[in-house]
């Protein structure tokens, strides 16, 4: 073994010492279930698609903020919190030695680093498109075929499909009546979502109208003056995740008080979904607006 071999090989040792170190500092075990598949998934969406295809990753970023942001399905307190989003923890990915490092394009960069560690799949659950449904599902079929489990993959489609139809026939009873989707930033700015998002797509296919169709993006961020153009529209309001509670306290806004879909009640609140999180976030979207415009099950606005 040459001096550069060796160094090599120290370092990833003591990587690995260190990393195992601190998963029994965490309180948790870099041990695998036996014969459970170790995939490392440095993405929520992707996360929450193994979860839903029965897979627990070994790791993820940020387990808090998937637990925030994400909410179901909900990850198992085994699961190793590996670093940020965007810039994981290579020591902790060494110590948990995964059998597969799951990421998006987004870590495109970083893969040459990762493949040191395990191979890499990249996968795409999620772009602004007028597909974004129908990537989702290609997506989590190339993931569930990636690590073998294809019948779940299909399952996990099928039941979408079903839980956005039954949405669709629950809320029939809007069928043609402009929906307003939006997220507050702060008290004076809201992100304004069109038919690109996972949001307006989950919309589309339950037969339901965006109340604004022209936004080339998922989103566009305006002042809250703008939704005054909207007078007709049934508002519906995510929270944020980076300010919890904000929707609510929109109230405080005097100029927001004057909306018609404010002072008529047809405002309608729903918890943060992550828009980037495939088929979960797309079932689960489904799942809170039906159960906010629904009266009595049958969707009577």
């Amino acid at each position: 073994m040459t001096g550069i071999g060796r160094r090599a090989v120290l370092a990833g040792l003591a990587a690995s010492w260190a990393g195992s170190i601190s998963l029994r500092a965490a309180g948790l075990s870099d041990a695998p279930a036996s014969g459970a598949p170790r995939i490392a998934a440095l993405d929520w969406g992707i996360a929450a698609t193994l979860m839903a295809l029965g897979v627990v990753p070994v790791g993820v970023p940020a387990p808090s903020w998937y637990a925030r942001y994400v909410v179901d399905p909900v990850l198992p307190a085994s699961v190793v919190d590996v670093g940020l989003l965007f810039t994981p923890n290579f020591e902790l990915l060494l110590a948990l030695a995964p059998s597969l490092i799951v990421t998006t394009p987004v870590l495109q960069q970083a893969a040459p680093m990762l493949q040191r560690i395990a191979p890499v799949y990249g996968d795409l659950l999620f772009q602004p498109a007028p597909d974004v449904l129908e990537i989702a599902e290609r997506g989590t079929l190339g993931l569930a075929d990636r690590i073998g489990i294809r019948a779940a993959g299909e399952r996990l489609v099928e039941s979408t499909r079903t839980e956005l139809n039954m949405a669709g026939q629950r809320l029939s009873g809007y069928a043609g009546r402009p929906v307003l989707l939006a997220s507050p930033l702060d008290n004076r700015h809201v992100s304004l979502f069109g038919p690109n998002s996972l949001y307006g797509a989950v919309l589309r296919h339950a037969g339901l109208t965006l109340a604004e169709p022209n936004i080339a993006g998922e989103f566009i961020i305006v002042g809250l003056e703008k939704l005054g153009a909207y007078s007709d529209a049934t508002a519906v309001l995510m929270d944020s995740p980076v300010a919890p509670g904000m929707a609510g306290r929109l109230t405080e806004n005097r100029l927001w008080r004057t909306f018609p879909f404010v002072r008529e009640g047809r405002l309608h609140v729903l918890p943060a979904v992550l828009g980037s999180g495939g088929l979960p976030s797309a079932s689960r979207f489904a799942r809170l607006l039906t159960a906010a415009l629904s009266d009595n099950g049958k969707g009577t606005p």
